[in-house]
C-alpha cells in the first residue's frame, strides 16, 4: 500500500503548537490581561521545573541544539507530575526538529502521550503518531499496540487502520491483517472515497503467498468490484485459478469469463483455453477461441503448437455436431441428468445459449449428475442471452468448489446491468 509504505508525519501540526512552546504561567497572564477567563485545567508544575523549563524554551528559540539537550537533561529529573512529563515531551519534540533525529522524535511523542496529562486535548493523534514511528522504526509489535490503542481513543486517520494491517502482516498475521484492512476499505466507503487499489493488491498479495484461497477470490474480487477494468480482470481470475489449482473441468469456466470479459492476452491464454476444450470434448469452442486469438492480434499463425491445436478441433467438429441431435435423444431418455449435462455444455461451446439452457434444465430436472457445474453452467448460458435475473439465480445456487466461480460470474453481471 503506497500511502503506508514509510510513516511520513506532519506533526507539529498534531500537536498543535507553535515551534516554541508558550510558558505555562505566560499564557495564563496574558488570558488574564485581556480579561478571558483560562480554559481547560491548569498545569501542574512545580516552582524548580517552571524555572528550568524557561531556560530550555531560551536555547530553543535560539536554535541551539546542544544548548538545548543540555538544558533538557536538567530538566528531566524536575518532571515528576504528569503535566512535568508531557512538557518535557513537549521540549524535547522540540530538539528533535532541530536535530531531525527520528528517534528522537518517536521517543518524544512517546513521553507526551504516555503522560497521562490533563492537558492533552489531542491523545488520539499523539498515540497514533507514536505508531507510526514505531512501525517507521521497524518496531511492529509496538506499532501494532498503539494503533490500536489509537484507534480505540477516538482516532479517524485511515492510516491508524493501514499502518495496523501492515504491522499484522510484517508479524505474519495475515488474516488479523487482512481483518483490519477490511475495516479500513469500509471507513473508506463510508466517507464517500474509493478505496485505493493498492488496499486490494496488497491484500491479494499477501493472501496469496500464505494460500489462503478463500481470502485471494474474495480480495480479487474486491478489486474487481471497486477498480473494474480488463487488467484487474485477468489479475484476479489467474490469481484464483492457478492459487487455487482448480482441476481443467473446473479451470474452463474461469476461461469462459476472461473471454467475456476481454482479459484473455496473449497466445498462452487462448492456446491453454483452447487445451483445455479439446480436453473437455468442446471442439467447437476450442476452435472459436484459437480464431479469435488470429482475429485479435494475440496469438501467431504462425505458432506451430496454436496451429495444431486448432487442426485438432477441426478435426472433430464434424463428428461432433453430427452427434450432438442423437445425444440429445438419449440425454432426455436416460434415467439420469449426467448425458443432459454433458450436451447441454456442448451446446454452450457452440454459443447455441437456447438449447444448452433447455438441456441443462433437464439435466437440473432429473438429477444424478454435479448440480454445481449445470448451475454454472446454466448460469454462463443465461447470462449470454441476456436472462440475468435467471442467471444470478442459477448462480446463487452454486455449492462447494464452484461457488467462487459464480461469485466472479455474479460480480461480472454486477458491473454489467
Amino acid at each position: 500500500m503506497n500511502s503506508v509504505s514509510r510513516a511520513t508525519l506532519a506533526l507539529v501540526a498534531v500537536l498543535g503548537m507553535g515551534a516554541v512552546a508558550a510558558t505555562p504561567q505566560t499564557a495564563l497572564a496574558q488570558k488574564a490581561k485581556k480579561g478571558e477567563a483560562p480554559k481547560g485545567p491548569a498545569p501542574e508544575l512545580s516552582a524548580p521545573f517552571r524555572k528550568s523549563f524557561v531556560e530550555v524554551q531560551a536555547a530553543v528559540k535560539a536554535a541551539n541544539p546542544t544548548d538545548v539537550q543540555t538544558k533538557i537533561a536538567a530538566l528531566e529529573p524536575l518532571a515528576v507530575s504528569a503535566d512535568e512529563k508531557y512538557y518535557l515531551g513537549v521540549m524535547r519534540f522540540e530538539l528533535a526538529k532541530l536535530t531531525k533525529e527520528k528517534a528522537l522524535t518517536r521517543k518524544a511523542i512517546n513521553e507526551m502521550a504516555g503522560s497521562g496529562s490533563k492537558l492533552i486535548n489531542n491523545l488520539a493523534e499523539l498515540t497514533y503518531n507514536a505508531g507510526a514511528l514505531a512501525y517507521d522504526a521497524g518496531d511492529y509489535r509496538d506499532a501494532l499496540a498503539k494503533l490500536t490503542l489509537a484507534d480505540q481513543q477516538g482516532s479517524k486517520d485511515i492510516n491508524r487502520l493501514l499502518l495496523s494491517a501492515e504491522s499484522n502482516f510484517k508479524l505474519n498475521q495475515v488474516p488479523a491483517g487482512l481483518a483490519v484492512l477490511d475495516r479500513a476499505v469500509t471507513e473508506e466507503k463510508a466517507a464517500g472515497r474509493v478505496p485505493s487499489q493498492d488496499w486490494f493488491r496488497r491484500a491479494l498479495s499477501v493472501a496469496l503467498k500464505a494460500k489462503l484461497s478463500g481470502d485471494v477470490a474474495k480480495w480479487s474480487q474486491e478489486l474487481v468490484r471497486n477498480h473494474p477494468n480488463t487488467t484487474n480482470w485477468r489479475d484476479a481470475l489467474v490469481l484464483y485459478r492457478d492459487g487455487s489449482r482448480l482441476d481443467p473441468l473446473v479451470q474452463l469456466d474461469i476461461f469462459r469469463l476472461m473471454r467475456e470479459t476481454k482479459s484473455l492476452a496473449g497466445e498462452k491464454d487462448f492456446y491453454d483455453y483452447a487445451a483445455v476444450a479439446n480436453e473437455r470434448a468442446l471442439p467447437g469452442e476450442a476452435k472459436a477461441i484459437i480464431e479469435e486469438g488470429y482475429a485479435t492480434g494475440a496469438a501467431s499463425k504462425s505458432s506451430r503448437p496454436v496451429g495444431e491445436m486448432l487442426t485438432l478441433a477441426n478435426s472433430k467438429i464434424a463428428a461432433d455436431q453430427a452427434g450432438l441431435a442423437a445425444d440429445e435423444k438419449r440425454a432426455r431418455a436416460a434415467a439420469d441428468g449426467k448425458i443432459a449435462a454433458n450436451t447441454g455444455n456442448a451446446f454452450l461451446g457452440y454459443g447455441n445459449y437456447a438449447k444448452a439452457i433447455e438441456l441443462l434444465k433437464v439435466a437440473l430436472s432429473k438429477g444424478g449428475a454435479d448440480n454445481d457445474a449445470i448451475n454454472t453452467r446454466l448460469g454462463i448460458a443465461l447470462t449470454k442471452s441476456g436472462q440475468k435475473a435467471e442467471a444470478r439465480q442459477a448462480f446463487a445456487a452454486v455449492k462447494g468448489i464452484r461457488s467462487d466461480i459464480a461469485r466472479y460470474w455474479t460480480l461480472y453481471l454486477d458491473l454489467n446491468p
